[in-house]
């Protein structure tokens, strides 16, 4: 699971993106942020797991460290989301709201 993540996760930041004019840490910081969100929606979906049993899960596979601090966070906006809602939805919202914050330009409602 650990390997197939990291992956996943590595072959979603390089996928496309839609403004030009983004800055690379912009871009890298946002894609790896929705790729995360993504791939933890496909395995909700496929393994059935809630928050508390995720989060088990990826403590045991990665040891305490800020890293996995971070995936944990990022992967917790999942958990809010309706599990029926694609794991591509999840990953464009993600990545839209990321980019609009970083401009500044993320709406407060």
């Amino acid at each position: 699971m650990k390997h197939l993540f990291m992956m996943t996760i590595a072959s979603m930041c390089i996928g496309s993106v839609q403004a030009e004019n983004l800055e690379h840490g912009t871009i890298t910081s946002c894609a790896y942020q929705a790729g995360t969100v993504n791939k933890s929606q496909k395995i909700r979906q496929t393994e059935g797991d809630d928050w508390e049993t995720f989060e088990t899960k990826i403590k045991s596979i990665y040891k305490d460290s800020q890293g996995r601090d971070d995936l944990l966070q990022i992967a917790k906006q999942v958990f809010i989301q309706p599990s029926s809602k694609s794991a591509d939805f999840i990953h464009d919202q993600i990545f839209d709201v990321c980019v609009k914050r970083q401009q500044g330009t993320e709406s407060i409602y």
